[in-house]
């Protein structure tokens, strides 16, 4: 860098002392304006030789958006000082070829990147643009990259300004007001039970080892600085007597057949936040893991704040490119020792390979026995018609395809126990789906 402005400005100096020699060698006095000029292209280039003072700012309008929302965003732009032009990219350009921006952003008007020349006086520009938000997630979005070019090739500075602007992209989810049939649970027990069915109460049962998944608040210090072998003790209290629902979204790379905004995982986690809403307003406890186990859980609990914790969880979850089915959460399992929960598995029964994941991550003890699952409703998200309806759509042909093939011997191999109901997004919409689900989580309390 330092080497390309030396040679500029020897370049710069020798033009016109060269033709001030060859003026008084030749005594012509045409070659005085060659001079002149030079000699004002020199001064020119020296004045305006300074680092130039770039601010910007971006503005949105909201930072909480659902998928498929479009977003203006709005950008000011001042530069003070300097000679030249100043190349700028705002989000999602700015973060060049990552690609969870390039699948999860959409420019529908204007452009994420601008050019501005900066002349002699100081230049103030504002341009709008609008991106539709096409992928749920936690994405940052005041990052603006810019590159400054000296008219004379003197400077070029590359920095960027970031503001801590956050744009968070929700999953769609349907408002269920009336069920069909019976959805409140077919056994109703008490409030306060001895049986941990629920949330934890206020009553005091014993004290005992720390299991993962406890809360830490129930840790008891004294007891654990008392104990001889130290190893960590908690409280332990009963449970209220609510009915326990565990989502089991699964995160193989057969999720992911589609496209990268429509797919099994991006459907599967619009109906889980939808059921996730009737649940918690017929008097369910719901929780959430992954398959396979990850650090990405949510323990049963009941209330508005629970769905909110469910939806700030389903933002985190990205599908695993090579996972690794050996082993089931001690926590999760835990829960399904005590609690004896409605398990729902959001999968997409693709190829047998699911059905070997599904037994790797669930089933334990000698054989692969799946004694703690109870009953547990799979739900297969296929992805036929998303794959077909994307291709056939331009020429106005229905979307749904209906199955193709059969899936039912992949059916047969899943442990017994586990009632399968298949879903199609290209034929059915979520609200339909979450009223044709509802009898049957229903049917397993």
């Amino acid at each position: 860098m330092v080497r390309e402005i030396t040679k500029s400005y020897y370049l710069l100096l020798a033009i016109p002392i060269f033709v001030a020699i060859m003026a008084i060698i030749a005594t012509a006095k045409e070659l005085l304006m060659a001079v002149i000029f030079s000699a004002l292209m020199v001064f020119l280039a020296l004045i305006t030789d300074m680092k130039p003072v770039i601010t910007m700012n971006i503005d949105l309008p909201r930072t909480r958006v659902f998928a498929g929302d479009e977003v203006e965003a709005r950008v000011r732009v001042r530069v003070k000082g300097g000679l030249g032009l100043v190349s700028i990219a705002t989000p999602p350009a700015s973060y060049g070829d990552s690609r969870r921006y390039k699948e999860g952003f959409d420019v529908v008007n204007g452009k994420a990147a601008q050019i501005v020349f900066k002349g002699f006086s100081d230049v103030e520009r504002e341009f709008k643009f609008k991106v539709k938000a096409l992928k749920r997630g936690v994405y940052d979005f005041g990052r603006i990259r810019y590159t400054y070019h000296h008219l004379f090739g003197l400077r070029i500075i590359e920095d960027e300004v970031n503001d801590d602007i956050k744009l968070v992209v929700m999953p769609r989810y349907r408002i269920i007001r009336r069920g069909v049939g019976k959805i409140k649970p077919s056994t109703v027990t008490p409030r306060v039970t001895p049986n941990r069915l629920g949330p934890h109460s206020t009553d005091f049962m014993d004290i005992r080892e720390y299991v993962p998944g406890d809360p830490f608040k129930f840790i008891n210090w004294k007891a654990t600085a008392r104990s001889i072998e130290g190893k960590l003790m908690v409280n332990n209290y009963e449970r209220e007597g609510l009915r326990n629902v565990v989502f089991l979204i699964d995160l193989g790379p057969w999720m992911r057949l589609g496209y990268p905004h429509e797919n099994p995982l991006e459907f599967g986690t619009s109906l889980v936040l939808s059921l996730t809403k009737v649940l918690l307003r017929y008097g369910y406890n719901v929780g959430l893991w992954t398959i396979p186990p990850s650090d990405v859980y949510v323990m049963p609990s009941s209330g508005q704040t629970q769905f909110y914790r469910v939806l700030s969880t389903l933002l985190r979850i990205e599908y695993v490119e090579e996972p690794r089915y050996e082993f089931a959460d001690p926590a999760l399992l835990r829960v399904i020792m005590e609690t004896k929960p409605i398990l729902i598995i959001i999968t997409n029964m693709a190829s047998k390979d699911v059905v070997n994941a599904l037994r790797k991550s669930l089933c334990v003890g000698p054989g692969n026995r799946c004694r703690l699952l109870g009953r547990a409703l799979v739900i297969d998200v296929s992805h036929g018609s998303i794959v077909m309806g994307e291709k056939l759509g331009d020429y106005e042909i229905t979307t749904c395809i209906g199955r193709i093939g059969t899936r039912a011997r992949l059916y047969k191999a899943l442990p017994k126990g586990m009632l399968v109901v298949p879903w199609d997004p290209g034929c059915e919409n979520v609200g339909l789906a979450v009223a044709r689900l509802m009898p049957r989580v229903r049917w397993l309390s």
